[in-house]
């Protein structure tokens, strides 16, 4: 006679000689952190700002560089 539905976890794990644990270790999604902005890293900050001063520095200076090349081929028709 098969044993019933029910004894079938308990029996595989008498067979195996291993127990699980009653309870589950689970990690939780949810980190309490510190917010980012209530230290900003003021390397970064400054960085970035330099660096986006410097892309429209040279954005603009090639962008009057060729409306002059632009005038001067305008010229030449």
């Amino acid at each position: 006679m098969a044993p019933s539905l029910q004894f079938l976890p308990s029996l595989s794990r008498f067979l195996s000689g291993s127990s699980l644990p009653s309870h589950t270790l689970a990690r939780s999604v949810f980190y309490i952190r510190d917010f980012p902005n209530d230290k900003p890293n003021w390397l970064k900050v400054i960085l970035t700002l330099g660096t986006a001063a410097g892309l429209w520095t040279y954005l603009l200076k090639q962008h009057n560089e060729d409306i002059l090349e632009y005038e001067r081929r305008k010229g030449l028709e």
